[in-house]
């Protein structure tokens, strides 16, 4: 089991730091993989591209992962998805990403990438009801189990109850396909 963590837009480190501790303390059989050696904007398309091939590389070994991306990461989580031939993704869990935004050049990002609107894979999506960012009203895909949290854009990187929930969730998803796996 593998877990990859795509960060978003000017993610800077000191914001994953508590994400890097929290899940290498709770999935520790688990490989852990962030896709955040890259510092990107939305419209620096070469970089998002490369993003992209990385993560494809990655999932294109079958072996069995679940996504974690936060913000414009979900974006290209969702195009790697798309674009790998023969991915194993088992779950895509997105927090604040823009699914249905248009706005302030994310279309044209979209647009850039051929990011579906779904993919075919097991996706649940989070809003923050605070979040000025990204409203909630965005976060959402037509084929998500969708929740909003009582938290803002960063909440979803810094609040560590925030990170607690979406861990159980993680929890319950990777235990999940353990369990599926050995039947």
């Amino acid at each position: 089991m593998r877990i990859i963590f795509i960060p978003g837009i000017k993610t800077w480190q000191f914001y994953l730091k508590g994400w890097k501790k929290d899940l290498a303390l709770n999935f520790l059989q688990t490989e852990i993989l962030f896709q955040d050696q890259i510092f990107y904007l939305h419209f620096e398309h070469q970089k998002l591209q490369k993003i992209v091939e990385n993560t494809i590389k990655i999932i294109n070994d079958q072996k069995p992962t679940i996504i974690l991306a936060h913000s414009f990461g979900g974006i290209l989580a969702k195009t790697a998805i798309d674009q790998a031939k023969k991915n194993n993704v088992k779950k895509l869990i997105t927090l604040a990403t823009p699914h249905r935004m248009s706005k302030l050049g994310v279309g044209k990002a979209k647009k850039f990438l051929t990011t579906p609107l779904n993919v075919n894979t097991e996706t649940l999506t989070f809003g923050g009801n605070f979040d000025l960012i990204v409203p909630a009203k965005y976060t959402f895909t037509d084929n998500s189990i969708h929740q909003n949290f009582s938290c803002e854009h960063l909440g979803f990187m810094i609040l560590p109850k925030i990170r607690k929930k979406i861990i159980q969730i993680l929890k319950r998803s990777n235990n999940k396909i353990k369990n599926h796996k050995g039947s």
